[in-house]
């Protein structure tokens, strides 16, 4: 009879076999890479082969082991969603092994990772880019029936740079002509993002190039004309055509940086004109967004991703997490137009344990929650203000609140917010937010072991945080002050883990 650790054996090396050349776990062996203060020891992972740790992410996408980042190269094909992201399989920071990682869905919940691609020392420590399926075969590299796959991305050592798949994504090739963008001497001009342009059907492309993006078009995808330029935004450049109000004939240009900044305007196939200056949507730990379209022309329902970044500073065998998928709209919201952020329908099927409130008259310290513990949750809830001067949430020691008199939004925590690389944090101190027109404010809240992500009204407002409760701390409450404030409606439900097949395919089987 095999026996469980002799099982868990067999799994391992059997996924995990392509991640890494022969190791030895024994005393001969280096337990890590050597000189990486951020190294994961070998024999951690092995003890580890599941998602059920402390702090792990349940319902948000994390890789086995290693460090996840920019999300990047994001492609739909087929119902299969991919999404690539920078990776190092062995650290708690990309240096030695730093690559793009791989991993599959069919709705946006539920995850497969796949074989890493692109390679440290090949591709010169690669960075962030975008994907496309070449429906037209513009590349002419398609054999049978399967569209060809390409990504767009930086190698440091030569500029921009393409890698394709002629099966569906399940193997890839550099392209013999890369670089398609040399890199200039002395810069770093990087984060291509390609996309299809129908009024004259040609492509274009988005690259950073200090201080902000620059055009490019081409009709072969491999040699690229610069046709413009605009100042103040910095890496990661996503661009994506909306339509207004749900109305598919009056569409608006979003341009997007890696740390969620964005205008609207138009794009004439040359130039992008707007009339306002850099926005935000989105607050906290959110970076280096990214959409997926549903068309070769480049169609919604757009579908956003991006990481939610830490510090390094931990022992785990994994280090940041995905954030989970929201909807982008573009809403006219008090007279003016306004990028939306809501998570996407899919969540609903990890629901269980369903809670609902109505018509509750909250008063100060009266929690109506009072009982319910735990660490993944979807709350939704409508509240009205009625005689509060504030109400809000404390999940597990972290308050989203709501201020009635300034009417803004704001969040507080333990919590260091001085993000990784010392990238100073986009914080939710002070934001303001309108009430509906029903004087009400809904506040949408996906909370996870290490993360917070809530949505405001008509999401026009949003945070992704991410944060580490004390362990024995499970409490979650409502609450309100100066006042009685009153819950119109609210819906709890308790959210299932998007890892428990994927355990036991491992051999990890939790207790219940």
């Amino acid at each position: 009879m095999v026996t469980h650790n002799e099982n868990r054996i067999y799994i391992f090396f059997k996924y995990f076999s392509f991640f890494l050349i022969p190791i030895y776990l024994d005393a001969q062996v280096e337990k890590k890479i050597p000189d990486d203060k951020y190294g994961i020891a070998y024999d951690a992972v092995f003890e580890n082969m599941h998602y059920n740790q402390p702090f792990r992410p349940q319902i948000h996408y994390t890789p086995i082991t290693g460090q996840i980042a920019d999300a990047t190269g994001l492609i739909l094909y087929k119902g299969t969603y991919h999404i690539f992201y920078m990776y190092d399989e062995w650290s708690r920071r990309r240096k030695f092994n730093k690559s793009w990682g791989h991993a599959v869905s069919h709705d946006l919940i539920f995850w497969e990772q796949r074989p890493q691609i692109l390679n440290t020392r090949l591709d010169n420590a690669p960075g962030s880019g975008s994907g496309i399926v070449d429906w037209n075969n513009t590349l002419g590299l398609q054999r049978g029936v399967e569209k060809t796959l390409a990504v767009f991305y930086t190698d440091y050592g030569r500029g921009t740079s393409i890698s394709f798949s002629q099966d569906g994504g399940n193997t890839w090739i550099r392209h013999k002509n890369n670089p398609v963008i040399p890199m200039p001497e002395g810069r770093a001009d990087r984060d291509a993002k390609v996309f299809w342009y129908k009024p004259d059907q040609s492509w274009r492309l988005v690259l950073y190039e200090p201080p902000g993006f620059s055009f490019y078009k081409s009709t072969n995808l491999l040699k690229w004309e610069k046709i413009s330029e605009i100042e103040g935004f910095h890496e990661c450049p996503d661009f994506i055509e909306i339509s207004v109000d749900g109305n598919d004939n009056v569409k608006k240009w979003v341009l997007v940086d890696g740390n969620g900044q964005y205008r609207i305007g138009d794009f004439d196939g040359t130039h992008f004109k707007s009339q306002m200056g850099n926005t935000t949507v989105n607050y906290g730990s959110g970076y280096a967004t990214q959409t997926w379209s549903h068309s070769y022309e480049g169609d919604g329902p757009f579908y956003q991703m991006s990481f939610i970044d830490e510090k390094e500073t931990h022992d785990r065998t994994w280090s940041q997490q995905q954030s989970f998928p929201v909807e982008l709209e573009l809403n006219t919201i008090d007279g003016e137009l306004k990028l939306c952020r809501t998570p996407v329908n899919a969540i609903k099927q990890l629901r269980y344990d369903h809670k609902t409130w109505l018509d509750v008259k909250v008063r100060p310290g009266v929690n109506p929650l009072k009982g319910i513990e735990g660490d993944v949750f979807e709350i939704i809830a409508e509240i009205k203000p009625n005689k509060a001067s504030e109400f809000g949430f404390d999940i597990r020691g972290e308050k989203i609140s709501y201020n009635v008199k300034d009417q803004t939004v704001s969040h507080r925590g333990a919590m260091d917010h001085k993000e990784l690389y010392n990238r100073p944090a986009r914080k939710m101190e002070k934001v303001s937010l309108s009430m509906d027109e029903n004087s009400m404010v809904k506040i949408h809240l996906i909370i996870d072991r290490s993360s917070i992500e809530a949505y405001f009204n008509r999401g026009e407002v949003s945070l992704t945080e991410k944060f580490y409760p004390e362990e024995n701390n499970r409490i979650i409450s409502f609450y309100s002050k100066g006042g009685n404030s009153v819950i119109k409606a609210m819906d709890l439900y308790r959210l299932e883990s998007i890892w428990l097949g994927r355990e036991q395919e491992l051999g990890y089987y939790r207790n219940q």
